[in-house]
């Protein structure tokens, strides 16, 4: 969520070194690189939770036969390639690049979840940070126009931050949305 923050003019002045002068050209230079790689970057993590559930979940063939059949499914290094080229993502012969992918071992089939979080963060930034929010909630009658405002920053700690792992996810999200989650919000650039 927070790394929204990094692409905010007013949030990227506020952090800068004074002897640093951030103009609106280099600003808007540097915010309009924000998507050039989306696209790529979002088939890459779908490769690696795939891989991920065929290496820890049910999706992996289990059985002699199967094995017999198509033994590339069951050498990891084959199988890394194989999901690459079926996703159109680059990948480099002769290397094991997931043997030194130490999410593959500390997430044990839940990596989905990396890019499943985004879409709601980016739901949660887009309806109660993005300056240029257009779509209200129903019941907020009153527009934040500031990506620093205090109120919507007191209302996600108070909605959902505060209770850690204490209260049902869904129930927060609702709570600082004021709606339902919309994976919607997660496809759109803007």
């Amino acid at each position: 969520f927070m790394e929204h923050f990094a692409w905010e003019p007013q949030f990227l002045r506020l952090i800068a070194p004074s002897s640093m002068l951030l103009d609106e050209g280099i600003l808007s230079t540097l915010v309009s690189t924000r998507y050039a790689f989306r696209g790529i970057d979002v088939r890459t993590q779908i490769l690696y939770a795939l891989f991920d559930q065929a290496l820890f979940g049910t999706f992996y063939p289990h059985g002699q036969q199967q094995q017999q059949q198509n033994p590339s499914l069951y050498h990891s290094t084959q199988f890394f390639a194989l999901l690459h080229q079926q996703h159109n993502v680059p990948y480099a012969e002769g290397t094991h690049w997931h043997t030194r992918f130490g999410h593959l071992v500390t997430y044990g089939a839940g990596y989905y979840g990396y890019l499943y979080s985004q879409v709601f963060a980016l739901d949660i930034w887009k309806t109660r940070f993005a300056v240029a929010t257009s779509d209200v909630v129903a019941g907020d009658d009153d527009k934040h126009d500031d990506v620093m405002s205090r109120r919507e920053g007191t209302r996600l700690w108070k909605d959902m931050l505060i209770h850690g792992g204490g209260k049902d996810p869904n129930v927060m999200l609702r709570d600082v949305l004021g709606r339902a989650p919309n994976v919607d919000t997660f496809f759109d650039r803007a």
